[in-house]
């Protein structure tokens, strides 16, 4: 079979390996696997797919349509599947259907989603959709804030007792730019949980923390702990994949096309991967490519190709060269990447093109190479 030019190797077994450090990290609490933004380029449906075989039983998916693209793939209701984020005229009545769990961040939200409620409740598998009250602690994302608190969970309340909908959870979103600002959230967010629970509020799962706060900190752990970057072996502050225990998820492999000569005496490859697809201009001069487990400097990001500095090395056309990975083969990692170029590493897998195929290794069984 013809090599493609540029793929994406997903590694479902160093998948397998994050999600198990990771839930022995936060443990007792419960780990949330993000899969927002297409899993951060490794593929919603096939990581989503191998975090459940490792025993996660919630996946965060931003929004709505992700959420019912899982259920759709098999991912059944005893996984918790939680959406948040909507556009204006979102129809709730397929997240009900879909028994997705509902993020809810004002009074508008809530009332939309009991309209939809209380337009499917008689048919006989309506099930009132659970409800996660967002508080907004000073991060000012979304949520409600402090004042209109009250009255969102007092709504929320009310709805349920008609039957409409299930209060289950409180969470909200933390900066994670300071030690002392996340305390103060911590606080703020654990005085919202009073007031949901002294409103009539059922909260059994409180959760704010997110991968760098949930990893450093187990005071801000409490029930679960929502994960993204990390789960794909990308830390999200100052350390390495292997300081934390994390194996990196994707390697972007690409080929050779040509090597050359130049008038000053350097040599230069060109390697089949560009801007074209997904890979930043501005890492030029700033990281390297590996081929033969020997870093090769960037010199120049095209459309569909870079430009290496092979001076002094024996590359040939057709010569396999790793952007980034693992650092199995002599590569750089993504989180490498991102540090030299200034960006954060899940960024940069994030923003691999969707035409470049992803090839699922490991797992249940190695997939074949497939484009999302």
């Amino acid at each position: 079979m013809t090599r493609p030019l540029v793929e994406a190797v997903i590694d479902l077994d160093a998948l397998a390996h994050n999600i198990a450090h990771l839930k022995a990290t936060v443990a007792p609490a419960e780990l949330m696997v993000v899969v927002k933004a297409d899993a951060y380029g490794h593929g919603r449906v096939q990581t989503a797919t191998q975090a459940v075989r490792c025993g996660i039983r919630a996946i965060g998916a931003l929004d709505l349509d992700t959420a019912v693209e899982l259920r759709e793939a098999g991912i059944g209701p005893e996984v918790t599947v939680l959406s948040w984020l909507y556009p204006p005229g979102e129809d709730f009545g397929r997240a009900i259907r879909a028994r997705v769990d509902l993020g809810v961040s004002s009074l508008a939200e809530l009332a939309a989603i009991a309209d939809a409620a209380r337009a499917l409740r008689q048919r006989p598998a309506f099930l009132a959709p659970r409800l996660h009250l967002k508080l907004d602690t000073g991060l000012h994302r979304n949520g409600a804030t402090a004042e209109v608190w009250p009255a969102l969970v007092s709504a929320a309340v009310a709805a349920e007792r008609e039957g409409l909908v299930r209060t289950h959870a409180v969470w909200t979103h933390i900066a994670e730019a300071s030690e002392e600002e996340d305390t103060r959230a911590l606080e703020r967010f654990l005085d919202g949980v009073s007031v949901a629970r002294r409103l009539g509020a059922t909260v059994n799962v409180r959760h704010l923390a997110a991968s760098s706060a949930g990893f450093r900190r187990d005071d801000v752990r409490l029930d679960l702990v929502r994960m993204g970057g990390h789960c794909w072996g990308i830390p999200s502050f100052d350390t390495t994949p292997d300081e934390m225990g994390v194996i990196p998820v994707m390697t972007l492999r690409a080929q050779v096309l040509a090597v050359r000569q130049t008038a000053d005496g350097r040599t230069l490859g060109y390697v089949s991967a560009g801007y074209g697809d997904g890979v930043p201009r501005n890492v030029a001069g700033r990281t390297a490519v590996a081929v033969r487990r020997m870093q090769h400097p960037i010199v120049a990001v095209e459309r569909d190709h870079l430009v290496i500095d092979a001076t002094g090395s024996h590359l040939a056309a057709g010569d396999d060269a790793v952007l980034f990975g693992s650092g199995a083969e002599g590569e750089q990692t993504v989180r490498r990447w991102g540090e030299l170029s200034g960006t954060l590493g899940d960024e940069i897998t994030t923003r691999i093109a969707a035409r470049v195929p992803r090839r699922y290794v490991g797992g249940a069984q190695t997939q074949e190479a497939q484009t999302r």
